[in-house]
């Protein structure tokens, strides 16, 4: 199977991650906290896009280069490969599409060198914009794990979805979206679909 998988909120707990690091912000600048704190990414504040990029000016960057992969997930990921699976990375992650830079490092690159600090094995890497569905169409891709509320209604209309479970997409169904939990579950999951 061609396997499609997302970086932020599949690889990485990034939702955690904004939740530490927004909350701190917004101790720094004065300003209030979550609005609802189970809704995805800077929705959970009513930021606008000023205070958006500030912060991303800020904090981004950090999460980017040193924010661990989740727990198995390059373990599950070679296990995947050396079953004949062929695994694309395919993300949206913020300036990547357009390869644009943070001050003076290149998201882009500092996401390759993630991949390749966290031994995250794959064939090909797609960077792009939402909601990924033509990419995932080019490139055959018959299971997409994702975890974005966001683009879902387009995902599940071209591709089986494993659906890693977060605290902003529990209220999603769908007839073609399972739910995982954890990256054994993932291969679990992939096992039972083979």
């Amino acid at each position: 199977m061609n396997i499609g998988i997302d970086i932020d909120g599949v690889l990485t707990n990034d939702d955690d991650y904004i939740l530490d690091f927004t909350s701190k912000y917004c101790y720094e600048n004065n300003l209030k906290s979550f609005y609802n704190a189970n809704l995805y990414e800077y929705r959970k504040l009513n930021w606008d896009e000023d205070i958006i990029n500030t912060y991303r000016n800020k904090y981004f960057l950090n999460y980017v280069k040193n924010e661990p992969a989740r727990r198995f997930a390059s373990e599950v990921i070679k296990k995947l490969r050396e079953k004949g699976h062929k695994i694309f990375i395919i993300s949206a992650r913020h300036k990547t599409a357009e390869n644009g830079e943070i001050g003076n490092d290149n998201i882009r690159e500092c996401t390759l060198n993630w991949l390749g600090k966290n031994n995250i094995e794959y064939d090909k890497i797609i960077f792009t914009k939402l909601p990924k569905v033509k990419e995932i169409l080019e490139n055959k891709i018959d299971l997409m794990i994702e975890d974005s509320p966001t683009t879902i209604n387009e995902l599940v209309k071209v591709v089986k979805v494993l659906y890693y479970d977060t605290r902003y997409n529990r209220n999603i169904e769908h007839k073609n979206i399972i739910r995982v939990y954890s990256w054994y579950d993932i291969y679990m999951k992939i096992n039972e679909i083979e």
